[in-house]
């Protein structure tokens, strides 16, 4: 029979397992950098790891995550700012880190919506949306290859949110 440390970090690793993707989506959302938000999410683990016996069970864990993952992004920016680029302001930061936690329990929601609104596209438009937003390859490279200027391409992006936008709150005011 397990003991009580064994159960206690049984709870932590369920609780870091569960919380990966909120985890990335929290980062990727304040950095906005999907390369940088891996990295940092990887450090955020490596910290948690660290300070696991720091966590009191019965408060919540992914609150606790995002706090560490919000000053481990600041530390990527202050990286950033050092490296001359420009960084979000902190203040900004800090909004979104206070805000994003209250719409993270939507997100799987979210996420299954935003999957059958990009199923019901033209295949055109899906293959522009997940060249846009899942390809490294550039709009010039798209635009070069279906002989479309980059302009049309970003206009009818711009269409597309907006009409995803909409499937996604139709689809959840149905749920």
């Amino acid at each position: 029979m397990p003991d009580a440390e064994e159960t206690s970090l049984g709870e932590f690793v369920q609780e870091l397992t569960d919380c990966q993707s909120e985890l990335l989506y929290f980062i990727r959302a304040l950095c906005d950098d999907p390369d940088s938000a891996a990295d940092i999410r990887q450090a955020v683990n490596i910290i948690l790891w660290r300070k696991r016996k720091a966590f009191r069970p019965g408060t919540s864990f992914k609150n606790w995550a995002f706090r560490v993952a919000q000053i481990e992004v600041k530390a990527y920016m202050r990286k950033q700012a050092k490296a001359r680029t420009t960084p979000l302001n902190t203040e900004l930061l800090d909004l979104f880190a206070r805000e994003l936690p209250k719409v993270a329990d939507e997100l799987p929601e979210r996420q299954l919506a935003l999957a059958e609104c990009v199923r019901g596209l033209t295949p055109k438009d899906e293959q522009l949306i997940r060249h846009h937003y899942w390809s490294s390859a550039t709009l010039d490279t798209l635009a070069a290859a279906t002989n479309r200027s980059v302009g049309t391409l970003k206009a009818r992006l711009f269409q597309l949110r907006i009409s995803l936008r909409r499937c996604i709150r139709k689809k959840l005011q149905t749920v």
